[in-house]
């Protein structure tokens, strides 16, 4: 313990050393250790339910009919079940919304109609009550409905007696039977809706006997529980097989379609891992930064310690014992800042939780042991990175040279371990800016694109109403508030659709135009699908480029044509650019349908994905009651936000145990659709100046160090009579060259980072010469600045002085 007592005596007598390398050292492992919690939670921690590895995401795909993801019909969900042997129960779900009026005010709730067999392939058991019985989850049984460990606590205190409660839900009681488990409820259950919110009601879907039998109705996300020592590749096979023979039961609905699965884990995490790997990455380059900058910092201070390293070399200690006097010294501040990192890592994790608000399993966000680990791996790996190298190097220097050179600065030759270091400072720095102004552009570019729309002025809302309600009642109260919006004083136009722009929906179905060519997947045409109403599209001011508006919102009549729209790209791609006002298509789906008249075209829309290239698109024209839960879009003269009151009455009046919800403005939905690649460009953007700012630190440290060293050769040219602008101009030579090294090691790691780069930007590729360029010239300028005032300092050095010291 005594040498231990004289290392802290060491670092108390050092406070500016030893307080700077403690608090490189705790923000480094600080932001490390947070954002591997955030990895950990959303990437690598299992699935929280019996046996995760064990579920799989099931999907219908049929990339003959340019379906290569597709929900799954309730009947072939019930067919894949029965005739598979691959699985303990396969179900599916499908994301409801339900108003709950049991209370004095309608209160929107985030529903999931399941099923038979979903808790059983989940395999979890409620915390109280129970789930559904055989009988609840048939056509015609007792309405039941478990609820979420969330919706337990906020909405019921915690009240043991729930069990005996109801929800009124479209007018009918619902008894809950049971409470979930906290971890239960995923902000999306259904992987293919991104918008989806969490999941706070579960009520089983009950589907009957006719849909069942209606084999193109997809709307099931399914999931499935393998039985035990089954891979996913022989499961994978079993059902496709099962597949393959329903298509020859089902020609004309079955044949040509297959199984798509994919572990659950990695279904739920979608797209998320790329970008969350980017920036952990991000976060670890900078941590190596800070890390080679305290090993620059402790070779510096090492290196003035050559005379004391010396001395005791001379009266007789080892070089194991000089470095292991080193190395306690290292120790305690490795350990000191470990304890403070881990320390601010664990009070950050709510400010992530609501920084990555938008990725799944975020709100399991927690620190573990994993996070713990991973701390104290980092702390080992920076002492040795930072003090046990410098250490070996210094002590090396102090005993092969005399007692006389160890007291002098060694020369600017042997500083070659912190040159490389610094050099490695500038090259990861690049990377870091690069990549921030890739991103940067990136992002500004999706904010960029015409969308094909005016989203300016405009309010969005829901108004809840639920399937299984009687549509007659849905149709005149639709009917009811889109005129009454309408005639609020400041309304432009006011409709509704089934889907927004770029939210995500991508429905998929085939359809046959009149006239066009049958010779081509026996003539049906890939499109996708929005209902809409005529005041919706007018409310977004689409452009109109042939023929005329849908027809006024009316009531379901079967003596009546269904009018549809189309989209340019449509006309484009299936009509050649030829006239289609007038002609019809049918619904390869629904095929005993009759036939439907194109009455207008109008221009491209963004509907799949701000990023995503324009698709051929069907508009159908809406009637009453055909989708009970449209959102309601309103085109305002003025601020739209001054009319939310007024819109708030409006749906009070038409429909007063309706609640109201969404509401908001069009441009803050899209600009929540960009929150993430906003956010990923301001975290990287952040990362890549703090890595500048050390950089640069580094780089005034080795010219300081490096300017000490040759204070003697200096002042002997100066003593000559050398210009002190040739001095200024060597010292920045030197800084010069070495920045180039690390400028051009960057572009190499560039080089080697764009294939995980490339599915990240948007209208830019990987390898960006502005972003490059614009990185590179920054770094130059800032290494300049910091390279300059060591070197003003070796022109204002006195010559008489320097020899006198000497």
């Amino acid at each position: 313990m005594r040498q231990w007592k004289y290392a802290l005596r060491a670092l108390v007598r050092r406070p500016a050393f030893t307080l700077g390398v403690l608090a490189l050292l705790a923000v480094g492992i600080a932001v490390n250790t947070a954002l591997f919690s955030v990895v950990d939670t959303v990437v690598w921690r299992p699935l929280p339910y019996p046996d995760p590895a064990r579920l799989v995401a099931l999907y219908e795909a049929s990339p003959a009919q340019d379906q290569k993801v597709s929900l799954i019909a309730p009947g072939r969900l019930e067919d894949w079940n029965r005739l598979n042997r691959t699985f303990t129960a396969i179900a599916g779900a499908y994301q409801e919304n339900v108003t709950d009026t049991s209370g004095a005010e309608p209160v929107r709730l985030g529903g999931l109609r399941v099923s038979p067999r979903y808790f059983q392939v989940f395999g979890t058991n409620p915390i109280l009550g129970r789930t559904f019985t055989p009988d609840e989850e048939r056509d015609g049984g007792p309405h039941a409905a478990v609820i979420s460990y969330g919706l337990w606590v906020r909405r019921y205190g915690q009240d043991p007696r729930i069990i005996s409660r109801r929800l009124i839900i479209g007018g009918q009681g619902f008894s809950i039977v049971g409470v979930m488990p906290l971890y239960f409820a995923p902000r999306s259950e259904t992987a293919l809706s991104r918008s989806a919110g969490g999941v706070e009601v579960w009520i089983p879907a009950q589907t009957p006997p006719f849909l069942l039998g209606v084999r193109n109705a997809r709307f099931f996300s399914g999931v499935g529980r393998m039985r035990p020592g089954v891979t996913i590749e022989r499961a994978r096979a079993d059902l496709a097989s099962v597949q393959h023979a329903l298509g020859e039961q089902y020609p004309a609905t079955d044949k040509g379609w297959s199984v798509m699965m994919k572990p659950l884990q990695q279904a739920r995490l979608g797209d998320s891992a790329k970008p969350l790997f980017l920036l952990f990455g991000a976060v670890a380059l900078l941590l190596l930064i800070t890390v080679t900058n305290v090993a620059s910092l402790s070779l510096a201070q090492l290196h003035s310690r050559q005379r004391e390293l010396a001395i005791r070399v001379s009266i007789g200690a080892t070089r194991g014992q000089v470095v292991a006097s080193v190395m306690r010294e290292i120790a305690l501040l490795a350990a000191a800042g470990a304890l403070a990192g881990w320390a601010i890592a664990y009070v950050s994790l709510p400010l992530l939780a609501r920084l990555f608000a938008d990725l799944p399993r975020i709100g399991e966000l927690r620190m573990d042991w994993r996070a713990t680990l991973f701390a104290i791996a980092a702390t080992v790996v920076a002492a040795v990175l930072f003090g046990l190298l410098p250490a070996v190097r210094a002590t090396g220097v102090a005993i092969d040279g005399t007692l006389l050179r160890a007291g002098r600065s060694i020369a600017g030759r042997r500083q070659w371990m912190q040159r490389a270091l610094v050099a490695a400072q500038i090259a990861v720095t690049m990377v870091l800016l690069a990549g921030a102004g890739l991103l940067a552009r990136s992002f500004y570019n999706l904010t960029h694109v015409d969308l094909g729309f005016d989203p300016s002025h405009t309010l969005m809302f829901h108004v809840g109403a639920a399937w299984d309600e009687d549509r007659a009642r849905i149709g005149p109260m639709q009917q009811d508030l889109i005129g009454a919006l309408e005639r609020i004083p400041g309304v432009q136009a006011a409709g509704m659709t089934n889907f927004l722009p770029a939210e995500g929906a991508t429905l998929r179905y085939q359809v046959l135009l009149e006239g066009a060519s049958t010779t081509e997947n026996q003539g049906t045409m890939p499109i996708g699908e929005r209902t809409v109403s005529p005041g919706y599209l007018q409310a977004l001011r689409a452009p109109l480029v042939a023929g005329n508006w849908c027809p006024a919102l009316a009531l379901p009549d079967r003596n009546t044509p269904q009018k549809d729209m189309v989209n340019r790209r449509f006309v484009e791609v299936y009509a050649h650019g030829q006239n289609v006002v007038g002609r019809h298509l049918r619904w390869a789906d629904y095929a005993n349908q009759p036939p439907e008249e194109i009455v207008g075209v109008i221009g491209d829309i963004k509907e799949d994905a701000v990023n995503a290239p324009a698709y051929p698109y069907v508009y159908s024209c809406a009637v009453g009651g055909a989708w009970p839960d449209p959102d309601y879009v309103v085109r305002t003269a003025g601020d739209p936000l001054t009319f939310v009151s007024a819109i708030r009455d409006v749906v009070h009046n038409a429909a007063p145990n309706r609640a109201i919800f969404g509401l908001g403005t069009i441009d803050d939905a899209l600009a929540a659709d960009l929150d993430r690649p906003r956010s990923n460009a301001r975290l990287l953007g952040l990362f890549a100046i703090s890595a500048m700012i050390l950089a640069a630190v580094g780089l005034y440290g080795l010219m300081t160090q490096l300017v000490n060293a040759r204070r003697r050769e200096i002042g002997i040219r100066m003593a000559m009579g050398a210009d002190p602008a040739r001095l200024v101009g060597s010292v920045l030579g030197g800084a010069g060259k070495l920045v180039a090294v690390g400028i051009m090691a960057g572009c190499v790691l560039i080089l080697a980072a764009q294939p995980a780069v490339r599915s990240l930007v948007f209208g830019i590729g990987p390898l960006d010469g502005l972003s490059i360029a614009a990185a590179a010239a920054l770094l130059a300028v800032v290494s300049a600045l910091a390279a300059f005032v060591p070197a003003r300092r070796a022109a204002a050095i006195d010559p008489i002085e320097t020899l006198r010291a000497e």
